[in-house]
């Protein structure tokens, strides 16, 4: 069955509160295998996804999130976070590809100037560029299987990177979501800039 992917945008909303139903183990799991597929700049797949059920961990990521309610009262919490240790599997990544020969040195000599003299900084702007690929499919994926969810980037960084132990050289928290059954009352209206205001034709 064709899914209709303009529906699914114009219906979805950020949801800030929940029923205390849980998801399904292989929903979730649906959902976190959309995250894994999403495309990446190079295919380097800087992050990884950290997922939180427990209502104790919910209420403490909650507290790291301002006291953000919806974080506590939500299924669970998928934490993306960024890693600027790419450059040490860029190689790797590439040869997986099966590329020709060829093809493999050109992208090698082509890109390994641009991965490996970027600043740490730089770095993790990037990953953390790519990691929201994966948070809109995460939502986007939610919505479909009739799950809210909601993107949270208002977080003590400093905090929530202390509270997972992270080498804040290599990874850093880019962004949450939380996921779970929408509170029906709580749905928004959808509000967005029209077609012509935004969009240009440039040809």
């Amino acid at each position: 069955m064709k899914v209709d992917y303009l529906k699914l945008m114009e219906e979805r909303s950020s949801i800030k509160a929940y029923t205390n139903k849980n998801i399904p183990k292989k929903d979730l799991e649906y959902i976190l295998e959309c995250a894994r597929l999403s495309p990446s700049s190079l295919g380097l797949e800087p992050w990884k996804f950290l997922v939180f059920q427990s209502q104790e961990k919910k209420e403490e990521l909650s507290k790291i999130t301002y006291n953000q309610a919806h974080v506590a009262e939500c299924s669970a919490v998928i934490v993306i976070v960024s890693r600027a240790d790419f450059a040490n599997y860029f190689k790797e990544k590439i040869q997986s590809k099966k590329l020709s020969e060829e093809v493999y040195n050109k992208v090698i000599t082509t890109y390994t100037p641009f991965v490996e003299n970027m600043s740490l900084e730089e770095k993790f702007i990037y990953a953390k560029e790519q990691s929201y690929i994966a948070l809109a499919n995460i939502l986007n994926a939610a919505h479909s299987l009739n799950l809210g969810s909601c993107a949270i980037g208002g977080f003590n960084k400093d905090q929530i990177n202390e509270y997972l132990k992270l080498d804040t050289n290599k990874e850093r928290v880019s962004v949450l979501v939380t996921l779970g059954y929408a509170n029906t009352d709580a749905k928004s209206h959808k509000v967005r800039f029209n077609f012509e205001e935004v969009i240009e034709f440039k040809d």
